[in-house]
């Protein structure tokens, strides 16, 4: 495993830490308590906490004894959480160790690739295995749902506070007798949910970087191999190396692979048609408004990287002809998209390609002491 793919957890949870980005120009993080995870199992699963009560989520291979552990977030000043720690020693971590769950393999993965979990609701938690198990599906989604309404509603009732307000109001605890059990953080997008009042087994959950995504799971190991830490990367702290990629009269690589000296190098095979790969398949739903001239779709099926954004200029006097992405698909080490046109592409056609040529984590350049 390339040690570009990850955040240097090491800075991360230094409190007072300042970077230089490329990108974003001077961040500064520090590092906060969530909390304590309670694990009765030592079962440890990270994931979104809305998808909890689906029980879709496996725990990870590696299991910890079970006990209460606390909590770390590294936050950066923009509020977003970089990276959020489960510490389970005082000893620091000499070596990382992708966290995985059952059915997967490193040897499987490429280049930057990583196993990590999806988020679609901006959140990511820790949470015991035990617990989701015992709990039902409509158990677990009405308590995760509670939760976010009540962290919701402080949110947006410090927003309309004035200012001393917001810096010296309290953590709040929401207690009922039906067993809720919250914690909320009026400084934090988190939340401490019990989910097992006999046990205290809880959910620790905290904002996910810049929201949805997939984000990756990484075991601390002190210099005795002993288990230090989890931490999931939430690629905050991470500077992205961005490629621009322009092919004039791309059209002359119909029905063949397009030669180009960056594509050789970030080791891209891109082949440019008008047919769609057989190992695609789309819905007829999909194909109902499909253009009628065959001129007029054009796919571009690759190997390796995938570009974050491309974009086809048709040329000629359709310059300005609109350009729809239909579909595309995502299948191990290759991929597709497709597009349309309104009119056929011109011989002068320009394909233009934009992605991450390289990934690097960000170095603290001073402590802001």
């Amino acid at each position: 495993m390339s040690p570009k793919t990850h955040t240097n957890f090491l800075a991360a949870f230094e409190p007072n830490q300042v970077y230089e980005s490329l990108t974003e120009g001077r961040i500064t993080s520090d590092v906060f308590q969530a909390g304590d995870l309670v694990l009765p199992s030592g079962r440890i699963i990270a994931c979104d906490p809305g998808w909890l009560w689906c029980k879709d989520v496996d725990p990870f291979t590696r299991t910890v004894p079970p006990g209460r552990y606390p909590v770390l977030l590294s936050v950066v000043d923009s509020g977003r959480t970089a990276c959020a720690m489960v510490k389970f020693c005082s000893e620091s971590p000499v070596r990382w160790e992708m966290a995985l769950r059952p059915g997967e393999d490193l040897t499987e993965l490429i280049r930057n690739q990583f196993f990590g979990y999806g988020v679609d609701a901006g959140m990511g938690c820790f949470v015991d295995a035990q617990v989701v198990e015992r709990r039902s599906d409509e158990e677990l989604q009405g308590l995760v749902d509670r939760a976010c309404e009540q962290m919701f509603q402080l949110q947006g009732w410090l927003a309309d506070q004035d200012l001393v307000t917001q810096l010296t109001y309290p953590s709040q605890q929401i207690i009922d007798p039906s067993g809720f059990n919250l914690t909320l953080d009026p400084d934090m997008y988190t939340f401490n949910l019990t989910l097992d009042p006999d046990t205290g087994a809880n959910a620790i959950a905290f904002g996910s970087g810049d929201g949805d995504g997939s984000y990756a799971s990484y075991w601390g190991f002190t210099a005795d191999d002993e288990l230090a830490c989890l931490v999931t990367d939430f690629r905050v702290l991470l500077e992205y190396i961005t490629q621009n990629i322009e092919i004039e009269s791309v059209m002359r690589f119909l029905e063949k692979s397009i030669e180009h000296p960056d594509l050789e190098r970030l080791e891209m095979a891109i082949r440019l048609s008008v047919h769609r790969p057989s190992w695609v398949q789309l819905s007829d739903d999909s194909l109902n408004d499909q253009p009628s001239n065959p001129d007029c779709i054009v796919v571009l099926e690759g190997q390796g990287r995938q570009p974050w954004s491309v974009n086809l200029e048709p040329g000629g006097r359709f310059s300005g002809c609109p350009m729809m992405m239909v579909s595309e698909w995502i299948e191990e080490d290759r991929w597709y998209k497709e597009y349309w046109f309104n009119e056929p592409l011109q011989a002068n056609a320009v394909l233009k390609i934009a992605l991450n040529s390289e990934v690097y984590p960000l170095q603290p350049v001073t402590t802001n002491a």
